[in-house]
C-alpha cells in the first residue's frame, strides 16, 4: 500500500470477501502462511493507522510497529 489514507485503506478492506477467507482457514489444509499474508495485505493499513495515533500510549505503538515490520518482512 502505498499511501495511507481513508479512501486507500478502505478501498482494501472492501476488496476483501471476508466469508470466503474464513471459510478458507476453516478447512485447516491451507498454506496459513499464504493465507495471512493474503489478509495482512489487505488489513495492513489499519493496524499502520493505529499504530500512528497519538493517543495509544508509546508501548502499545511500539508493539503495533513491531508486529508490522514482522507480518510486511514475512509477507513481502
Amino acid at each position: 500500500m502505498s499511501e495511507l489514507t481513508f479512501e486507500s485503506v478502505n478501498k482494501e478492506i472492501e476488496s476483501l470477501n471476508l466469508d470466503e477467507l474464513e471459510s478458507d482457514l476453516n478447512l485447516k489444509s491451507l498454506d496459513i502462511t499464504s493465507k495471512l499474508c493474503q489478509i495482512w495485505n489487505k488489513i495492513g493499513g489499519i493496524v499502520r493507522l493505529i499504530a500512528n495515533i497519538p493517543l495509544i500510549p508509546k508501548k502499545w505503538r511500539d508493539a503495533l510497529k513491531l508486529l508490522i515490520s514482522t507480518l510486511d518482512s514475512l509477507c513481502a
